[in-house]
């Protein structure tokens, strides 16, 4: 059976073409996550993650009384997004870029949840909740225990940290007295400041950025001004790691030393950010996976700091994933022509393939739970809302402390090339909201730790010539992600896709490109050559040609 088109409604001087799909039982009921039915009876929607044989996004929420309720009985969040092998590949036709305005994607207003539903909701996200903060508690108790052991002999035999000449430690740890859940706080204090932003993506949500201001710098000839850099966070991140390391920050340092005009991004959810229909108490805020981060949040944050920097193109940093999403967003049946708009694409702990810690506990027994069981433990809300309800209200040294054992335990991250004084401002933004169903992706029965990569891997190419000059930079301490087999892929299967660099930095883990006290020397100049190896000459510098898009390669 094939889905009839479903043509949006757009104004008299708009067109866009037909977005279809069909989910695994044939039906389907919402349009870019909104209510629709057709006029035969027929429910549709779009491919929000479109092939080739990537995940086919089914309906998030099935209302009473449609033909999808009717079929399965599971309500709220019956299904989620991920990967089914056994679906047949089907293509999206994605509309024109830059994104139009929400209105034109909304034929029907959002229809609001019944009191039932609301009721049916708080009696199972309470269970969920007493269930999930007993399993972070037994994680934490088994973390605490096993950090213990490990610093034992730290502790009978405390190992002397490196100083180094250009850390002025007096006066950080009085500043530090003061910690701060605002990223403009530490912009100050080395004087500079952030400038909230707001952007809407597609399909609704608000996403917040923020853009880094030096009040020293000058425009170019053109009246520009410097090259427009966009940094991404990583998973259970945001923003503000980018900003604690004071002048060595790396958003700061890209700034204040080299001249760029950074912007921070914000994947959806974080620094309490909303939505165009839906509250944050509402199931379908929280829908949505590193397919929907890759489809939406990716294209409207490049969009939005092309819009207001006037270059056609930006150099893109990503860590984790921040990269993921954007190796996602770029493959064939995704946004590849969004490669079009990135000078250059530094991926800083490539989140393809996992790595070796993906095998251990608590990976293995959470790649066990299907989505019905899984929802039943976690909710269909943000993930184990105890850490955000702890991140509110926890005195930040005490949480910094059980942020990092935690997340130590769980990815092996140590601060052997930490400030430790900076280790409560790091934690101070880790970890912040994610979705339920995300984590289910990256954790769960047939996700990216049971499956070991983001993308079919079975596949002859991902991308093609759109792709941007990509530099990889990875850590010899790194044990989530695996870069290896992506390099084998690049070499071997993706023949369009230039490499500029691959570094491996072996004493580096997983965060230590912008976290290690030596950042500045370990990795930051080598992302400055990336970056002025392929952006467009100033109108002052010699190479100089009118269309920036035919940069001089150095």
């Amino acid at each position: 059976m094939t889905s009839t088109p479903v043509q949006r409604v757009v104004p008299p001087a708009e067109t866009k073409t037909p977005e279809y799909a069909l989910d695994d039982e044939g039906l389907s009921n919402s349009v870019n996550g909104y209510p629709y039915t057709n006029g035969n009876g027929r429910e549709n929607v779009p491919l929000l993650a479109p092939m080739p044989r990537l995940a086919v996004p089914v309906a998030p929420l099935s209302r009473p009384g449609t033909a999808a309720s009717d079929r399965s009985g599971r309500g709220i969040l019956r299904r989620i997004f991920i990967d089914r092998i056994g679906t047949p590949s089907q293509h999206l036709l994605r509309p024109t870029f830059p994104p139009v305005s929400l209105t034109t994607y909304s034929p029907v207003p959002v229809t609001p949840m019944s009191r039932w539903e609301w009721v049916r909701l708080a009696v199972r996200q309470t269970f969920s909740f007493v269930v999930s903060t007993f399993f972070l508690a037994c994680v934490t108790m088994w973390a605490f225990g096993a950090e213990a052991i490990m610093l034992l002999p730290t502790w009978l035999n405390p190992p002397v940290k490196p100083t180094y000449d250009w850390d002025d430690d007096e006066h950080w740890r009085k500043a530090d007295a003061t910690v701060s859940k605002e990223p403009q706080f530490y912009a100050r204090q080395i004087g500079m400041d952030i400038e909230n932003q707001t952007v809407e993506t597609e399909d609704g949500f608000h996403l917040r950025m923020h853009r880094v201001i030096d009040p020293e710098a000058r425009p170019h000839a053109d009246g520009r001004g410097g090259f427009p850099v966009l940094i991404l966070h990583g998973l259970f991140q945001s923003s503000g790691s980018f900003v604690t390391s004071e002048e060595r920050s790396l958003a700061f340092w890209l700034a204040k030393k080299k001249g760029y005009q950074v912007y921070l991004g914000n994947t959806r959810g974080v620094f309490d950010m909303g939505h165009h229909s839906y509250s944050r108490s509402d199931p379908r805020f929280w829908d949505w996976t590193i397919r929907d981060l890759a489809m939406y949040d990716l294209p409207a944050m490049v969009d939005h700091v092309c819009k207001e920097t006037g270059y056609d193109k930006i150099a893109f940093i990503g860590h984790s994933q921040g990269n993921g999403l954007t190796f996602i967003s770029l493959s064939l049946g995704m946004v590849p022509n969004l490669g079009k708009k990135l000078s250059v694409f530094i991926a800083l702990a490539p989140a393809v393939y996992a790595g070796p810690l993906t095998h251990g506990f608590p990976f293995t027994t959470l790649n066990r739970l299907e989505w019905p069981a899984w929802r039943r433990i976690f909710g269909v809300l943000d993930f184990i809302p105890l850490m955000r309800w702890a991140y509110d209200y926890c005195p930040p040294r005490i949480f910094a402390t059980m942020g990092y054992i935690m997340f130590a335990f769980l990815f092996q991250w140590t601060d052997a090339n930490w400030l430790l004084r900076r280790k409560t401002k790091m934690f101070r933004f880790t970890p912040t909201p994610v979705s339920s169903a995300s984590i289910f992706w990256w954790c769960g029965k047939g996700g990216f730790a049971d499956r070991k990569c983001t993308l079919d891997d079975s596949l002859e190419r991902w991308y093609d010539e759109r792709f941007p000059p990509l530099s990889i930079y990875y850590g010899g301490r790194d044990y989530l992600v695996l870069c290896e087999p992506l390099l084998e892929r690049l070499k071997h299967k993706e023949k369009d896709v230039r490499v500029l660099k691959v570094t491996k930095l072996d004493l580096s883990e997983h965060c230590d490109f912008y976290w290690a006290a030596e950042a500045v020397e370990w990795a930051y100049d080598s992302f400055v050559d990336d970056i002025e190896r392929t952006r467009p000459r100033y109108p002052e510098e010699e190479g100089y040609v009118e269309n920036e898009n035919e940069h001089v390669d150095l």
